[in-house]
């Protein structure tokens, strides 16, 4: 019973917290299609619709909604919804993607209103697509710089050098870009290299995928396992890890809690991408099943 009793705890200390996210809101449409082969004149995909679309808010909007049922208050300052867009076409009997388009309107992403007023805890979550290069704070926050195809190379934790940070969260590639070095797993060597360079923080996350996750304060080094499921789709597992990254690194003893961020990547990955939210009720029963 001592899992439950540790999120039983987390939910009490976080209830009074107010939160706010600022990032990029992603758009994520899925149109489910089957594969008929390639086509005889070109060599491209022939694909044939089969259902109907759908459409998901991820991202910055996502992150929110997972803190939403723990918190007191969630406020979120992003982009309009539908400046940024990400198709994809899969197949919905296996969720193999087939094809993905992008969509960036940055003319139109609006600007950041200044953060005057009081948070308990502030989380910036920066997915480089340029939403995110006009905040300007000298407040300390949590911090994601999601690396993906769109910005490979370009999106390093490092650009936030000057910024006083609470946390940062990085996967092993992101870990990896950071340092100009391969890393094909976290160990406290390598935790120590990255928290000394360029971070400027009080904690590090690294996500070390079918491993697990690794945490460093500067002195102290844990490791918390992967703890599998049955797998729908891993995309939006990074944006849940990081939400209850943020909101234990908040705590005053956050390495009580080490293991509730990988629990809810864990069941985040049991649905279709931000197709639900986690809360109360289904992160307790998820962690049942680890008992």
């Amino acid at each position: 019973m001592f899992m439950l009793e540790v999120i039983e705890d987390f939910i009490k200390e976080v209830k009074d917290l107010r939160v706010l996210v600022i990032g990029e809101t992603i758009v994520d449409e899925f149109i489910p299609v089957s594969y008929e082969g390639n086509s005889m004149k070109s060599n491209c995909p022939v694909l044939k619709y089969n259902g109907n679309p759908s459409r998901q808010e991820g991202g910055a909007t996502a992150i929110s909604n997972h803190l939403k049922d723990f918190v007191k208050e969630v406020k979120l300052i992003s982009n309009p919804l539908g400046t940024i867009v990400k198709t994809r076409f899969y197949d919905p009997f296996d969720n193999r993607k087939h094809v993905e388009i992008n969509k960036f309107d940055k003319d139109n992403y609006g600007n950041i209103p200044s953060i005057d007023e009081d948070y308990d805890l502030i989380i910036i979550a920066d997915f480089g697509h340029g939403y995110c290069e006009n905040i300007v704070t000298d407040k300390q926050f949590c911090l994601m710089t999601q690396t993906n195809s769109n910005n490979f190379g370009f999106n390093r934790v490092s650009k936030w050098k000057n910024y006083k940070k609470l946390m940062v969260c990085l996967d092993l590639r992101e870990a990896s870009l950071q340092m100009n070095k391969h890393y094909p797993d976290a160990d406290l060597s390598m935790m120590n290299e990255i928290y000394n360079y360029e971070l400027n923080t009080k904690y590090l996350f690294v996500t070390t995928g079918k491993t697990g996750s690794c945490f460093f304060d500067g002195s102290s080094f844990y490791r918390q396992p992967v703890y599998k499921s049955d797998i729908v789709d891993t995309i939006g597992a990074g944006d849940t890890f990081f939400s209850f990254a943020s909101l234990i690194s908040v705590l005053p003893d956050p390495k009580k809690y080490l293991n509730i961020p990988g629990i809810a990547a864990s069941l985040s990955t049991t649905w279709l991408c931000n197709e639900y939210s986690v809360n109360k009720n289904n992160l307790k029963e998820h962690a049942s099943k680890y008992l």
